[in-house]
């Protein structure tokens, strides 16, 4: 499974705080001066300030202004994770599930999820949903589980944990299959920008999948994606419909991709 670390890095270094010492830190570390980052916030650490260890950790798993190392980045987020941090929790969770500065260890992995779902981290429930849906990761396969775990994240708008328990209502897998209600999941991630239930969609759209086949409104939600995706560097397909549309539909598809913003409700016809 792919972590977003991206995201993670996210948690922990944009949360609002409050004391100046850090935001100090925090502020140096925006504008990229990583050498007044680390000065702000490496007293902070030692002292046992969490947000400081956590932070300090991210930089060197990121080698930010100091050579990256990844075990003493798993030494200061466990310092953080300790102290309940559940971003740190989550962090440190990952880096047991994926081997960097720590042995690899899927139930090492699965117990610091735990605690950070436990304090109701939508991610760690999302990861956790993850485990149990492909098993042999810490856990035995069982997909009930895993959709109790998305459904708790999806119900509290998570994008990744509504898209995975929109697939395991198209496949069935721990519940009725119910594409009505994989249609609902996929949208409500859409709405969000989640990316694969954007490019989900657009297939749907364009093969009359669970909907009616309309070759504008696929075009309008692969642009989205691709617009919202830096990994994306192309969209064949959207390229491919774009050349079947009339002058009048491609102009219409394009003002519907460029109307949407997150949080809108998505096109539907």
């Amino acid at each position: 499974m792919k972590r977003c670390i991206a995201l993670l890095l996210a948690g922990l270094l944009f949360a609002p705080l409050s004391y100046a010492d850090y935001n100090d830190g925090l502020a140096a570390y925006k504008a990229q001066d990583y050498d007044a980052a680390l000065h702000a916030w490496m007293p902070l650490a030692a002292q046992g300030d969490p947000a400081s260890q956590a932070s300090l950790a991210v930089m060197y798993y990121e080698g930010s202004g100091v050579p990256q190392d990844y075990a003493k980045a798993a030494f200061w987020m466990r310092k953080s994770a300790d102290q309940g941090g559940a971003a740190a929790q989550v962090f440190l969770g990952t880096m047991y599930f994926d081997g960097k500065g720590v042995a690899k260890d899927d139930q090492q992995a699965v117990v610091w999820y735990r605690r950070a779902a436990g304090q109701g981290s939508t991610q760690a429930q999302d990861l956790l949903g993850m485990m149990y849906f492909h098993g042999g990761v810490g856990v035995p396969r069982d997909p009930r589980i895993a959709v109790a775990w998305f459904r708790q994240a999806a119900d509290k708008n998570d994008a990744a944990a509504q898209y995975n328990l929109g697939v395991c209502y198209e496949n069935g897998e721990g519940v009725p299959k119910d594409l009505s209600q994989a249609l609902r999941w996929y949208r409500q991630a859409g709405m969000q920008g989640y990316v694969p239930a954007l490019f989900d969609l657009g297939q749907r759209y364009l093969d009359g999948r669970t909907v009616e086949k309309n070759a504008v409104i696929a075009y309008a939600y692969f642009d989205i994606a691709l617009r919202l995706s830096d990994d994306l560097k192309q969209m064949p397909v959207r390229d491919q419909i774009g050349d079947q549309l009339t002058p009048e539909q491609l102009s219409r598809a394009r003002g519907l991709s460029s109307a949407w913003a997150v949080g809108r409700p998505l096109p539907e016809n």
